[in-house]
């Protein structure tokens, strides 16, 4: 993947670890006659409360077919949801994380998918394993070549922090509201299936 620098230093973060076949450049302001001489898709509908033109604006220009310009809709208004533009262990697909996050054929813009995340807090490649991770505020899930590839129950009450990411597992910690301190979490990146318990309820039952 290339991104192309312009004037203005880019505010999104880039993440290259696997290889692209396509360019993409965040827009640092809308054309003044108010269109673009290339198409504009957008992903996720408008709402009242959240216009089409509330999103990040990227244009987006694979090795073969035409370029064009997306606007993905922020799927959440707040920190600590993220912005970020990765590559995916397909090379044809490209991963915006706009608080959301969209899997998209940037020679084919119709063709895109939301990652069951939300809101998009975290995401991490991990090359051994030719998975994209994604974590909202209490759950985690994979991406691979082939689509998603697992979605993990419950792992914390909330604050969902990843902190390591070694061999074939995915460590970090939540918040838990029955204690001063915080839960650990562990998660197999094989299968996505927890590593430790649930916690309990007062009768000895999996809350999770």
């Amino acid at each position: 993947m290339w991104w192309k620098r312009g004037r203005v230093k880019p505010a999104i973060q880039i993440d290259e670890t696997f290889p692209g076949t396509y360019e993409v450049e965040e827009l640092p302001e809308l054309p003044g006659r108010g269109r673009f001489d290339v198409p504009v898709f957008y992903f996720t509908r408008a709402t009242k409360t959240r216009p089409e033109h509330d999103g990040l604006w990227l244009k987006v220009r694979p090795r073969s077919g035409k370029s064009w310009v997306g606007v993905f809709g922020f799927g959440y208004a707040e920190p600590p949801a993220i912005s970020r533009v990765l590559s995916t262990p397909d090379p044809d697909r490209v991963c915006i994380v706009s608080m959301g996050a969209y899997i998209v054929k940037p020679d084919q813009p119709d063709l895109w998918a939301e990652i069951p995340i939300m809101p998009g807090c975290d995401v991490r490649p991990v090359s051994e394993h030719q998975l994209l991770v994604f974590a909202d505020l209490t759950r985690l899930a994979a991406y691979g070549r082939n689509g998603l590839v697992w979605r993990s129950l419950r792992v914390c009450w909330d604050e969902l922090k990843i902190l390591t990411l070694a061999g074939d597992w995915i460590e970090g910690v939540g918040y838990d509201p029955t204690s001063l301190d915080e839960m650990r979490f562990a998660v197999d990146l094989r299968t996505g299936c927890s590593l430790l318990p649930s916690p309990v309820s007062n009768d000895g039952k999996p809350l999770w």
